[in-house]
């Protein structure tokens, strides 16, 4: 018996009072136990330490919410998620949408800016709603859909060419002129996929899924991804002064190598981006940026640890198994409290992504669906 299925054993004879804190000790993830020491507060807070405000922002709260659903923390979801709405939401998730940043302003430490991200609040619904339906909690679900239909009238669009779309946030993205910003990294295939499949008898967001396909085969350019694009009398173009894709880019590829094959635009995907996927394996590595001029050009050196392991499920998607270990293994692992401090939040959470789904601690079903590698023990299955 390999060591990988000696958890799922071990917690499928353990008593349910007991199954928690039994797969937990069966089947360790010492990377995980890395950034909890590094970037998380006793009470529940995604510190990021490269800024001086020692800000929180609400994407760093659904990704860690991810990864406790992933190694079946429950106590540390439970904390995340208290936090979360206490400090982001005053005290509401059903009702206030988590404000985007929090952190430290002179000697007071509170919200810094109100207006939400979306990209945190599609996590976090799809977080809640999975966790509802791997710890057979309906109280998670109610919340996940209460969250789903604040996105829904505070921070979605008709967009010519495109749809119903996804903004960015509430406020500041729709210009004078009509001009719609919006971010292709925002709207993982597979998580657009879960929240229509969930709730069918809402048709919004069957066309925020439609949107959402529409939105990501438009913004590629020569393979690669832009982190912003502006959509304006429904031409879609790379936006922002450098235009470039990079460090929010870099998960739009992540997010296609997690996304299952039942997905209609999945193939599409990745015929366009192979240009990338051709400097990938010559090069052995993820530029940095992709810069929009007369035509694409990538950078002349290689991106952060973590985008090289965010490159990983996207490389073994397209069939590059050799790639993808080479890729993974050009990230930290293992490493001290400093070492990971060091690493950097942003850089961590790729990195953990990337690991997590190589290592097969989790897949994405066919509908979208988180699958951990503790689902077997689960009863709720």
């Amino acid at each position: 018996m390999s060591m990988r299925g000696f958890p799922s054993l071990v917690c499928a004879v353990v008593f349910a009072g007991l199954l928690t804190t039994a797969c937990q000790a069966s089947n360790r993830w010492p990377a995980w136990e890395g950034y909890q020491q590094a970037f998380i507060s006793s009470d529940g807070r995604v510190i990021d330490r490269s800024q001086t405000d020692l800000r929180t922002v609400s994407e760093g709260q659904a990704y860690a919410l991810f990864f406790a659903l992933v190694a079946g923390d429950r106590q540390r979801f439970d904390q995340l998620l208290k936090w979360t709405e206490d400090n982001l939401s005053k005290g509401d998730l059903s009702r206030t949408l988590p404000a985007w940043i929090w952190g430290r302003q002179g000697e007071q430490w509170g919200v810094i800016d109100p207006n939400s991200a979306s990209d945190a609040d599609l996590w976090i619904s799809y977080v809640l709603l999975e966790a509802g339906r791997l710890w057979c909690n309906p109280a998670y679900q109610a919340k996940a859909q209460a969250v789903g239909q604040l996105i829904l009238q505070h921070e979605t669009l008709t967009v010519d060419g495109l749809g119903v779309s996804v903004l960015p946030g509430p406020q500041g993205f729709v210009a004078a002129d009509g001009t719609v910003r919006l971010n292709p990294s925002y709207v993982p295939p597979f998580l657009m996929m879960r929240l229509a499949q969930a709730w069918p008898d809402d048709a919004r967001w069957a066309q925020l899924y439609l949107g959402s396909q529409h939105l990501l085969l438009a913004s590629v350019r020569d393979g690669a991804f832009p982190d912003w694009v502006e959509v304006t009398h429904g031409q879609v173009t790379w936006a922002g002064d450098d235009r470039r894709g990079d460090y929010d880019a870099i998960r739009t590829y992540l997010w296609i190598g997690l996304t299952p094959s039942t997905d209609p635009v999945l193939g599409a995907l990745k015929q366009q981006t192979r240009p990338v996927l051709n400097i990938l394996r010559a090069q052995q590595s993820m530029p940095e940026w992709f810069e929009s001029g007369d035509k694409v050009t990538p950078a002349d050196h290689a991106g952060p640890e973590g985008f090289q392991v965010a490159m990983a499920p996207y490389a073994a998607s397209q069939g590059e198994p050799v790639l993808a270990a080479a890729l993974l293994k050009q990230g930290l692992r293992q490493a001290s409290r400093e070492a990971w401090v060091a690493y950097g939040y942003y850089n961590a959470s790729l990195t953990l992504f990337g690991e997590a789904a190589m290592d097969k601690r989790f897949t994405i079903g066919s509908h979208g669906e988180l699958i951990p590698a503790w689902k077997g023990a689960n009863p709720c299955s």
